[in-house]
């Protein structure tokens, strides 16, 4: 009877996986209850998910102690306790004005799966899509099969290269500089191409005007939450604190208020008139993990190697020599370990290319080593030494 709820396979690691889409289900839905109707009973839904993954007198029992959980990190939950990662043990769903938190928004990239019976309104089609943002509708990798194969579509190498790359260094701007930069470079877009930039990325000043601010890592906009200011990618989440301008009219500015990456200069608003971004999906699949991509190649190319960018038309990220040294590198930048190793599992990497966590993620690396002994992994800053010892030799 419960199958749908439980799956074929329900061990600890998999009864945590399920705690953590179902409170990640149930904040969105606690967000919309003003104007969903049915978004209490979303709510309830996964109350009970929670509480059959806990077992009997253990975690929240009513859907306000659920919520309350939410404004928690979510480590202290009992199912979660000992078998999340370390950065989700520490994840907030709901901030204090009852709002997902960049902690929810990057969640959900990895946990957007099913959870949940038959709607009843139709017993063949899931409910879980209308309880998450749309952008989580589709899997990781539909959203970057569907972006590739449309870069790659009678482009060559090169020209799948150049898109690929505008794609990352140009995920927002205003709509006539994009314009002029796509019919310059002659470089392909995704299927929709650019958009609106959503409407929590943006801030109304006081005299109406609308402004944007691009992440000083990613460039593209950051999410506004009152006057918090910060990218919803977690790792590239420099914080910053809005300051309204000296007049209704004039530009606001931001002050950094944590105190990581010191290095980074403060974004300056952008008028949202006229601004376009890439698709949200887009962003976070394409783009988050693509700044990782160039930024490894500069670093290599820094120390004197050689590196070809999506080789083959992406049969891997990057192809490195150094002297007499060749080698094939993924780079892997999951937040969760665990939905790393499954993803890898249910897709193994090229033969011959070896895994790079970049160094946001080394720490990952034996988990991963152990889960997968039959793979190869490496570090960003263990194979910098190796490039330098391979250039040394020369």
């Amino acid at each position: 009877m419960t199958e749908w709820l439980t799956g074929p396979r329900d061990d600890p690691a998999e009864r945590a996986h399920r705690v953590v889409a179902a409170a990640l289900r149930a904040a969105y839905a606690w967000t919309a209850r003003r104007h969903r109707g049915d978004a209490m009973r979303e709510v309830a839904r996964m109350t009970g998910v929670v509480m059959e993954a806990h077992g009997p007198g253990r975690g929240p029992t009513t859907p306000l102690e659920l919520v309350g959980c939410l404004r928690q990190p979510l480590g202290r939950l009992p199912a979660l306790s000992a078998q999340a990662d370390e950065p989700i043990a520490q994840a907030v769903l709901l901030d204090s004005d009852d709002r997902l938190t960049s902690d929810a928004y990057d969640l959900a990239c990895e946990y957007a799966l099913p959870v949940g019976g038959p709607s009843a309104s139709d017993r063949w089609k899931p409910t879980w899509a209308q309880w998450m943002p749309t952008w989580t509708w589709m899997h990781a990798d539909k959203i970057r099969g569907d972006t590739f194969n449309a870069l790659r579509d009678g482009n060559g190498q090169e020209g799948y290269v150049a898109s690929r790359r505008f794609l990352i260094e140009h995920p927002a701007g205003p709509l006539s500089e994009l314009r002029d930069l796509i019919s310059k470079t002659g470089v392909r877009l995704p299927p929709r191409g650019y958009t609106d930039i959503p409407a929590d990325h943006l801030h109304r000043s006081s005299g109406g005007e609308t402004w944007w601010w691009p992440c000083a890592i990613c460039r593209w906009p950051m999410g506004v939450s009152g006057t918090t200011v910060r990218c919803r990618y977690s790792p590239h989440a420099a914080v910053y604190q809005l300051t309204g301008g000296r007049t209704a009219s004039s530009r606001p500015s931001l002050s950094r208020v944590d105190e990581g990456r010191p290095r980074l200069a403060t974004p300056v608003a952008r008028p949202a008139d006229d601004s376009r971004c890439l698709e949200f999906g887009v962003w976070r699949f394409v783009v988050v993990p693509g700044v990782s991509e160039l930024r490894v190649k500069r670093s290599l190319e820094e120390l004197g190697a050689t590196v070809e960018l999506w080789p083959q038309l992406d049969s891997y990220d990057l192809h490195v020599q150094a002297g007499d040294k060749k080698c094939q590198i993924d780079v892997k930048e999951y937040r969760s370990p665990h939905r790393l190793i499954a993803d890898l599992r249910a897709k193994a990497p090229s033969a011959h290319a070896r895994i790079l966590l970049p160094k946001t993620h080394e720490h990952q690396l034996e988990t991963l080593r152990t889960a997968l002994p039959s793979l190869r992994f490496t570090t960003e800053t263990k194979f910098h030494s190796e490039v330098r010892r391979a250039l040394r030799t020369v």
